[in-house]
């Protein structure tokens, strides 16, 4: 289905670049306004109803405005995380949009005739494909997302200028971004730590032909663990140098990092990083919520170590009895354990380092938003005015607009 509106778009988009539309202009408040520059409420809504269909469609492609009223916990629903978690980021992105343009005039940039050719053929063909070439009936259609056809045309318009400032900023490729810039995002947005995981419920059995089962402990095993727990805690946590010592006595002097070579359990089946692992210094509430082992790096000082639950998902093929007779099937959420989190400091320029591949995928695009929203901010400082925004703002919640099912798929998923 998605597919064919793009297909039908398509070529309803080399027909209406020849055939112009005649829309209507209704009352349009101005939600935000920087000197001569503004975002309209259509806009405003516009803006809203796209971002958070792509939110939903990122959570889910599945979702529906009807499935987001469901409590997910603690009478938490699906609305409720989105508004939470997605709200800041998302003003940014009208904030910047808004700044854009009136840094494409300081620029000296202009939209080329195709160029402006291009953004009324898109807009058409999609007023088009949903209004069966007729103005009024899209519109109709368009007013139940809160915006009509001179919507689409402006947003448009507004997003291509803030592309091309976007690209004389940072180059077609990023290429104009300074080594310096990648550093400064890297030391201002990254941080490192390192966890030495003792599992205290089951052991991983390979055979003589390469087959892994997972196995719960027996009573001495699982006793030995616990022990080393302890005297870990005692070592680590409270640098006890008096402890009665039984299974690290003569490993007192040893290093952090000879410890996890010596007893981490993770990096013995999942390939843990010897290097540690990189994460964002500045995570979410619910990314803090939901990993207290980047919790606990984060809240700590480098070289400080602290001991937290370890948790995971039971990657097993087969159900693994608890001592207490329970069951843990493939898929559960379970404890298993300790970890010993320890913030390191940041390796230089860690992020070129084919090792670390895995945590830095969205090193690149942060990296861009970051160039490109410092320069921004410093455009925003040169100007005589501020921004000024409507308290009606306040009344349009994520729950309270409709997610765009007009031109989503066809811009982004064509």
């Amino acid at each position: 289905m998605k597919k064919t509106i793009c297909r039908t778009l398509c070529l309803i988009l080399l027909i209406v670049l020849v055939i112009p539309f005649v829309s209507s202009c209704k009352k349009n408040k101005i939600f935000y306004e920087l000197g001569d520059y503004s975002i309209t409420k259509k806009e405003y809504i516009y803006l809203s109803g796209m971002f958070k269909k792509k939110v939903m469609v990122s959570l889910d492609p599945d979702l529906t405005d009807a499935d987001l009223s469901y409590e997910m916990e603690n009478g938490v629903t699906i609305n409720d995380y989105i508004e939470a978690t997605y709200r800041e980021g998302f003003e940014q992105s009208v904030l910047s949009l808004l700044y854009a343009q009136s840094m494409f005039d300081t620029l000296g940039l202009s939209l080329t005739d195709t160029e402006k050719s291009n953004i009324r053929a898109t807009a058409s063909a999609i007023a088009a494909y949903y209004g069966n070439y007729d103005m009024d009936a899209f519109n109709k259609i368009a007013e139940e997302y809160g915006f009509d056809y001179d919507t689409l045309l402006s947003v448009y318009e507004k997003q291509y200028k803030e592309n091309k400032v976007r690209q004389y900023l940072l180059g077609e490729n990023n290429e104009k971004i300074t080594e310096k810039q990648k550093n400064d995002y890297y030391e201002e947005n990254y941080l490192r730590y390192q966890t030495i995981v003792i599992n205290t419920m089951y052991k991983i059995h390979t055979d003589s032909f390469g087959e892994s089962t997972v196995l719960p402990l027996n009573e001495d095993e699982k006793a030995e663990k616990e022990l080393l727990v302890t005297e870990l805690k005692e070592l680590l946590i409270n640098k006890n140098m008096d402890y009665d010592y039984i299974l690290l006595k003569d490993k007192l002097s040893w290093t952090y990092e000879e410890l996890w070579e010596e007893y981490d359990d993770d990096s013995r089946t999942d390939g843990h990083y010897k290097n540690g692992c990189y994460q964002t210094s500045k995570p979410t509430l619910s990314q803090l919520q939901s990993n207290n082992v980047l919790s606990a790096a984060y809240v700590s000082r480098e070289g400080e170590i602290k001991n937290v639950v370890a948790h995971r998902y039971f990657g097993g093929d087969t159900p693994l009895k608890t001592e207490d007779g329970e069951t843990i099937n493939p898929g559960d959420y379970f404890e298993y354990g300790t970890v010993f989190v320890k913030r390191l400091p940041l390796d230089d320029k860690a992020y070129e380092n084919e090792e670390n591949k895995l945590f830095f995928s969205s090193f690149m695009p942060g990296l861009s938003n970051y160039v490109y929203y410092q320069a921004l901010m410093e455009h925003e400082k040169s100007l005589p005015y501020s921004t000024m925004v409507s308290e009606k703002v306040s009344d349009y919640l994520f729950k309270d607009v409709k997610a765009n099912e007009l031109d989503y798929y066809y811009i982004y998923e064509q």
